[in-house]
Formats: structure tokens, C-alpha cells, sequence
């Protein structure tokens, strides 16, 4: 299109303010509920396929009473202060029916020279883990010592290396992104739970009592072999153990949260096409409204010569301008509406939200445009070829 004709169908535009108006503000309205409920969606399906690999143990157990902490430590990544004694693991070893077992201690926002805000320390046994390894996106080589960390995503390190407590320790690989507080968790070796406490309570961190004992652990990670049940294998627990625990079931927690997801998805795409359907409406009537207010022009553009191709052609540069802006600006609108709270929208849903990333949002975006163009374009169609056929006399003389 040259620069002539470009200007002039801007004026033409231009000419039809109010109409156009409406209709702009239609095609970014439909934006930005495509963008912003597809958005939600994904990202709130990615966030529940990532947890299912962090719940993947049949059974977790906790102390007594923390039932309720340790199902938000799962679901949202939050840490609380609550210990068994460490002998607790060995003798959980010895039940029969158990085919894997891994044991973690975290601490409770705890203070790090690397960072503008407190980060989670969670230690782990990494010759056992099965539940911190799926999320570790590069293997480390040489082991997990006393003197190195695995760091969450939001951890960020110029020079490979993280500072706690006036000591530095070598990163030796990052966490991929869970969309909860595990994400500004820094990961040691059970093996450095002593030295790093003495560490903290020599810089000032405040340690309990129970924290001081050193052998201690927060959770109990259980597998089942194919041979027991659960209910066995909690029997024989509470038999080696007695009552001093209570047990949280990870897997049917992603069950739970999975069936709720369902319902809100459900929930959201009843509204997107209900919205979406309204606003085609929409669409279609404001096109119609326009299109018969511009037939004596579209007819006398005809008698100075102007052939139906050329007026369709014409009609449509107008309304691709018009759905091209509103795409985009409500695109963007969109963006910046969902994209900087998506976490806040997973707190107030209670579900996991893991935000798409920057080439999959940009992909989303050129979808959305394209197929918001599509749907201007159909909605537009029929009413500019019916009205590029009136017979001009006809049109000039309203009988139409």
C-alpha cells in the first residue's frame, strides 16, 4: 500500500470515528479476554503437570499436628518450622514394604548475603532423593558436597557461587522454575545441615532449640513397593514409630488439585465463549451498522469509477488497520494485566502457576492477533460484498 493510499484510509477511518471506535474498542476487548483467559490456562496446566513431579511420592511423613503446613509446603512451596528426631529415618528404613525412601529439613527464611529478600534452606539427601531431582534442570557431575549448593530459579549468581552467612559455596547446578517459594530456595547435602547452622547462629540468625540439636528432619518421603499397600505400610510405621506422626498423601493431593483444576478451566471456557460469542455479536452488528451507513458512499465511488474489487479491497484495508491496532493493543493490554501478577492469580485460585515463557507468550500473542484478525474478517466479509453489489442508482436513492 503506498503512502497516499495509506493516508487516505486513515481519513477514511477517520471520517467514520465513532463506528470505528466501537469497533476497535470490541477487537481489543476480544483480545484481551483471549490472551488473558489462554494465558491462565496453560499456565496454570503447566504449573499442575511440574507439581506432579514434585508430589511423586505415595506417602510423606510428618510430626504430629502439621498435617495442614506440610500440605502448603507441597501445594505452595511454603517452608514452616516443625522437626522430627533424626532417629526417626533409620528406623523407618527397616519397614518392610517400602521401595524407596529420601528424608529432607528446611529452615524457615533464613537471612543470605546473596539476596534482597530471606531464602528458603531445605537440605536432602541426594543419594536417595527422588523428590528434588525432577526439578534440577542440569546434572551435577561431581556430587552434591558439604561445600556446594543446587539454588531455584529465582537465585541469581554472577559468578557461579552464592554467599550465606559470610561464606561463599559454589553452584553447582539451578532448579527449573516451580512457580511457588521453592523458587528462592537454596538446596544443601543433609551432610552440611551442622556446619551451616553453626554458620547462621554465628552471623545472628535466630536458631530454636530444636534446630540447635542438629539431627533433625522435617519429612519423610515413602514409596511403596507393588507387594504392600499403603495402609500396610502406615500400620507397620506407626508400629516401629508409634503415634508421632501424621501422614500426608502427595499423590492425591495432584489428584484433588487436578479435579479442581478441571472445574476451573471449565468454568473459564464457559465464560471465554460465552464473552467470545457475545462479542462476535457484536461485531457482526456494528459491521452491519456501518456498512449500510456507508452505502450511497461506497455507491457513488462506484458511478466515478471504481470497480467492486478495487471497494472491497478498499473496505478491507480500513477494517485490517482497525483489527490489526485492536489486536495488538489488546494484546499487550492483556500481557501487562495477567503476566506481572500471574502469581498472585495462583495464590487467589490456591493452585500451582507456572507462567509461560517468553518465546511461548510471543507465540500466544501472534495467535491471538491472527485469529482475532480471522474473526473481524468473517464477521466483515459478507456485509462489504453485499454492499459493493447494491446498484448504485438504487444506493443514491435510499432504496436499499
Amino acid at each position: 500500500m503506498s503512502k497516499k493510499k495509506s493516508n487516505n484510509t486513515i481519513k477514511d477511518i477517520r471520517r467514520h470515528a465513532f463506528y470505528n471506535a466501537c469497533l476497535l474498542a470490541t477487537v481489543v476487548i476480544l483480545s484481551v479476554m483471549l490472551l488473558a483467559g489462554s494465558v491462565i490456562s496453560i499456565s496454570l496446566k503447566k504449573g499442575m503437570g511440574n507439581m506432579k513431579k514434585r508430589l511423586g511420592a505415595d506417602i510423606m511423613l510428618v510430626p504430629r499436628g502439621e498435617k495442614e503446613k506440610a500440605e502448603n509446603m507441597l501445594l505452595e512451596g511454603s517452608r514452616s518450622n516443625f522437626y522430627f528426631d533424626g532417629a526417626v529415618y533409620e528406623k523407618v528404613l527397616g519397614i518392610e514394604g517400602i521401595s524407596e525412601v529420601t528424608s529432607q529439613c528446611f529452615l524457615k527464611s533464613l537471612a543470605a548475603d546473596c539476596c534482597s529478600s530471606e531464602v528458603q534452606i531445605v537440605f536432602f539427601d541426594p543419594d536417595s532423593d527422588f523428590v528434588v531431582g525432577p526439578w534440577i534442570e542440569t546434572e551435577y557431575k561431581k556430587g552434591l558436597s558439604g561445600d556446594s549448593v543446587v539454588v531455584g530459579s529465582d537465585i541469581v549468581s554472577e559468578n557461579g557461587r552464592i554467599k550465606l552467612f559470610g561464606q561463599e559455596y559454589p553452584i553447582v547446578s539451578q532448579m527449573a522454575r516451580t512457580g511457588t517459594a521453592l523458587d528462592s530456595s537454596v538446596y544443601f547435602s543433609l551432610d552440611a545441615k551442622a556446619e551451616l547452622l553453626a554458620h547462621a547462629e554465628e552471623k545472628g540468625s535466630f536458631l530454636t532449640e530444636e534446630q540447635k540439636k542438629g539431627d533433625i528432619l522435617s519429612s519423610i518421603f515413602i514409596n511403596v513397593d507393588g507387594s504392600h499397600t499403603t495402609e500396610e505400610v502406615i500400620d507397620s510405621a506407626h508400629k516401629t514409630i508409634g503415634d508421632i506422626f501424621d501422614v500426608v498423601y502427595p499423590k492425591k493431593l495432584h489428584e484433588s488439585l487436578a479435579g479442581s483444576l478441571g472445574r476451573i478451566t471449565g468454568v473459564v471456557s464457559v465464560i471465554s465463549i460465552s464473552l467470545g460469542t457475545l462479542l462476535v455479536a457484536i461485531l457482526l452488528i456494528i459491521n452491519s451498522i456501518i456498512m449500510k451507513g456507508r452505502k450511497q458512499e461506497v455507491a457513488l465511488l462506484r458511478v466515478l469509477g471504481h470497480t467492486k474489487k478495487d471497494l472491497i479491497r478498499k473496505l478491507l484495508s480500513e477494517l485490517g488497520i482497525i483489527s490489526l491496532t485492536g489486536a495488538v493493543s489488546g494484546c499487550l493490554l492483556g500481557a501487562l494485566i495477567v503476566i506481572p501478577f500471574g502469581r498472585y492469580i495462583g495464590q487467589s485460585l490456591n493452585m500451582p502457576y507456572l507462567g509461560p515463557g517468553f518465546g511461548s507468550t510471543i507465540l500466544q500473542i501472534l495467535l491471538i492477533i491472527a485469529g482475532v484478525f480471522l474473526i473481524v474478517f468473517l464477521s466483515s466479509i459478507f456485509f462489504i460484498v453485499h454492499t459493493t453489489n447494491i446498484e448504485p442508482y438504487l444506493a443514491l436513492r435510499k432504496e436499499e
